[in-house]
């Protein structure tokens, strides 16, 4: 368990990445605060911690009329990125970085989206500018760490508020996490969010299994019987306790053609179990890899990648699932060898909707399908 400073109290973070609030210390709110400002942003922490994002926005709001300055608007970004909303997080945190000089963790919170969005070098150039302006402040330094390692994920400070660089852990109903989970693999979501494909090795003998998306909404899950010629292929269905659909999650109508573009969603090797935003990659999807129907991935991963992340298309739709391929490099299964498992989607208002049109998208969109699609999967061996 590790600790969230808020404003005079804390938020203790359990293993799993689930928050509970502590008691607020009004001794320690600094005298310059504003406390109606301070209740606020601690109504809208709480709000973030239990999933309510409009809730969060509107005390944010309140809060940034009062003054303005960093914290409102790092939580403002937060929100955004719990909604799913990526362009906006990034768009206003550019401004936030750029309109607080003096607050060293807005600019490592950009430099972090701008890495996880696929922006390696605006990433590092951000970064830079922050080091340059306070090379000692431990976000900036912790940030910094982060970005060296081969598996990028955030820990210790990078979790505190308000700069906080990882979603909470979002679980509906009356379920808890055990202690003991650790991240298996990756897997990708499908059917409306009912269900996900996962690389099978993963999961094997695996006592229970959870999944969280990139907007750190977690479900249950338990292997869907039957699919045996997934199942040959080395990939398991999972069928989820909760629907983790927020937004459209689209399969492409048929399997990219060798060399179009694409992009590959997904988390580094040795991710902890707990919530994490994951990173995108662009690049050419691969031609086919052998006689059993698998492709090409085309697209660098990371060292170490055992598999389990979203393929998506130019359009930005579910086209695979990456796993480890005949010639020894990931390869990802195509989504014709699971398609049949997309439900058609419906309205309450009328008939299934037509399909997307295929419409190259730009990567910060494309991103925005990734933080629902691309999935954590925990176990408990």
């Amino acid at each position: 368990m590790y600790a969230v400073a808020l404003l005079g109290g804390s938020i203790h973070v359990n293993a799993d990445g689930r928050a509970t609030e502590q008691g607020i210390d009004p001794h320690v709110v600094s005298a310059n605060s504003m406390p109606e400002r301070d209740a606020l942003l601690r109504n809208a922490e709480r709000a973030l911690i239990r999933g309510d994002t409009a809730a969060a926005v509107s005390a944010l709001e309140q809060a940034a009329t009062m003054r303005h300055a960093a914290d409102t608007e790092m939580g403002l970004v937060r929100a955004a990125m719990q909604a799913g909303d990526y362009r906006q997080a990034l768009a206003f945190c550019a401004h936030t970085a750029g309109a607080h000089l003096d607050s060293a963790a807005a600019g490592a919170l950009y430099a972090w989206l701008l890495r996880a969005g696929g922006q390696e070098l605006s990433a590092r150039r951000a970064l830079d500018v922050a080091l340059a302006q306070a090379p000692q402040d431990p976000v900036v330094e912790a940030t910094r760490r982060a970005f060296d390692n081969v598996t990028f994920f955030a820990s210790g400070v990078l979790l505190d508020t308000p700069h906080r660089m990882a979603p909470y852990m979002l679980i509906d109903g009356a379920h808890n996490l055990s202690p003991g989970a650790r991240m298996a693999t990756g897997g990708v979501l499908i059917d409306g969010g009912r269900r996900a494909l996962v690389p099978n090795a993963g999961i094997e003998g695996a006592k229970r299994v959870w999944v969280i998306n990139g907007l750190g909404r977690a479900a249950e899950a338990t292997v869907a019987p039957g699919f045996d010629r997934l199942r040959s292929q080395g990939i398991a269905v999972l069928q989820l306790s909760e629907t983790l659909l927020v937004g459209d999650v689209l399969l492409a109508p048929r399997d990219p053609f060798a060399g179009s573009p694409g992009f590959v969603v997904g988390y580094g090797p040795a991710t902890p179990a707990t919530p994490a935003w994951p990173t995108i990659r662009q690049g050419f999807l691969g031609k086919l890899d052998g006689p059993d129907g698998l492709r090409e991935v085309g697209i660098e991963l990371p060292v170490g990648s055992g598999g389990g992340a979203a393929v998506l298309d130019a359009a930005g739709r579910v086209a695979g699932i990456t796993m480890p391929g005949a010639s020894g490099s990931m390869a990802m299964l195509p989504v014709s060898m699971f398609r049949e498992l997309e439900r058609t989607p419906t309205s309450a208002s009328g008939p299934p909707r037509p399909p997307a049109p295929s419409v190259r998208i730009p990567m910060d969109q494309a991103y925005e399908n990734g933080l629902k699609s691309a999935l954590q999967v925990l176990i408990w061996p």
